[in-house]
């Protein structure tokens, strides 16, 4: 929060959107509180709705394909019969890396299964095992993301400058599952080669690694 307060970004954490109405060039947005449901109205020029979305498998359940979270594809990315693949948003595939099902919704994943599943609609039968990353950009702050990155596992932190450059850790059983790259740059591949290994990894093995 004081990150943002010092860009001159209010967060108001904890609160729902409840109405949003125009008034002249900008918005009034009335929020509540979900932990006192007492409501705040504040003037905005202007709102983006990050509310996340849902794969449209429609088509896919109509033509009887596996659908669990997306539409099911094999490591060809075929999606059932010979001739019919998926890719992208709505593809849920498995990674071997993870040892687990996956279904992402950026660009470094739309790009590169999208490639694969060209090439093999077009006679080839590539797996895609790519382990796709994500990114943001905060102001002059930045992250690459790799894996599993979930709050419930096992983190170790590996500050250069706490908070503004280094390298976050996120471990099960040993294994290094998810990697945060903050402010930390062309490290993407050495942290996929990371989550592949087998391990086991202890905290102290993981300082300095990346």
């Amino acid at each position: 929060d004081h990150y943002y307060s010092e860009k001159g970004v209010e967060i108001m954490a904890g609160h729902l959107a409840v109405v949003l109405e125009r008034r002249g060039e900008g918005f009034l947005l009335r929020a509540r509180d979900s932990r006192t449901s007492v409501e705040r109205t504040v003037q905005v020029d202007g709102v983006v709705a990050g509310i996340g979305i849902r794969p449209n498998t429609q088509l896919a359940e109509e033509a009887g394909l596996a659908v669990d979270a997306g539409v099911v594809v094999d490591e060809a990315l075929r999606a059932g019969p010979e001739d019919v693949y998926a890719a992208g948003d709505v593809a849920s595939f498995y990674n071997p890396a993870l040892g687990k099902r996956l279904r992402v919704e950026h660009e470094d994943n739309a790009n590169n299964m999208g490639m694969l599943a060209g090439r093999n609609m077009a006679g080839e039968s590539d797996p895609y095992h790519h382990l796709p990353f994500f990114y943001s950009d905060l102001f002059d702050l930045g992250y690459e993301a790799v894996g599993e990155l979930d709050s419930k596992l096992e983190t170790v932190a590996d500050w250069v400058e706490p908070y503004r450059e280094g390298v976050i850790y996120y471990l099960r059983n040993g294994r290094v599952r998810g990697v945060l790259l903050w402010n930390v740059w062309e490290k993407v591949d050495d942290a996929r080669e990371l989550i592949a290994e087998a391990g086991p990894f202890q905290p102290a093995d993981l300082k300095g690694r990346l």
